[in-house]
């Protein structure tokens, strides 16, 4: 009776473990990809970049900016194939419980009275990475790497020129253990004559 009982009980944790990271291998997969004249976009439905120690401080009355790099590869991030790289200034309106964001660099672009989820998927859908000129059939992986910062002065941003690619690169090359205000999620392999616009 012992041994049918140790029995069950390892397959029941056998189970309950492959479940898991079955469970696990589902939920890593967070982007969905968008190929679409010659740049790939993505979406991020299950990144909540809206949250923790950026959102405390957006609610305090403070402006954070985030700077936001999608990168390509095609061997898993050993080297880097193309990148795009934003920044993003996102204020909090605490009567109306809605967010503003200003897009900052060559190309800006503003939005205003978003909830939560519509300010992320506006700042995930805004950076493009552009695909000309790579092959339909290669294998690739993407990743999205997002840092959350405070500004100091965040109506000098706005005036600012912009900040060279060479600094953004050399800050998403650093890494920080236990860094709460950064958000990385990948996907891949996939090859661009599958992905639909």
């Amino acid at each position: 009776m012992k041994l049918l009982l140790k029995s069950r009980r390892a397959w029941f944790v056998a189970a309950a473990l492959g479940a898991a990271v079955l469970l696990h291998g589902v939920a890593a997969i967070n982007l969905r990809l968008h190929h679409e004249e010659n740049s790939l976009r993505v979406t991020a439905p299950h990144l909540h970049f809206l949250s923790g120690h950026p959102l405390e401080r957006l609610k305090n009355g403070a402006s954070v900016l985030y700077s936001v790099q999608l990168a390509l590869s095609t061997d898993q991030f050993t080297t880097i194939e193309r990148r795009a790289v934003e920044r993003f200034v996102v204020s909090y309106d605490i009567w109306e419980e809605k967010f503003s964001i200003v897009r900052i660099g060559q190309t800006k672009a503003t939005v205003s009275h978003l909830d939560a989820a519509a300010a992320e998927n506006w700042v995930t859908a805004k950076v493009a990475l552009p695909t000309r000129g790579l092959s339909n059939e290669a294998k690739y992986w993407v990743r999205l790497d997002m840092r959350a910062e405070e500004p100091k002065d965040p109506t000098a941003l706005l005036t600012q020129p912009p900040i060279a690619v060479a600094r953004l690169v050399e800050l998403f090359s650093q890494t920080r253990k236990h860094d709460p205000d950064r958000w990385t999620t990948e996907q891949g392999p996939f090859r661009f004559a599958d992905l639909k616009p």
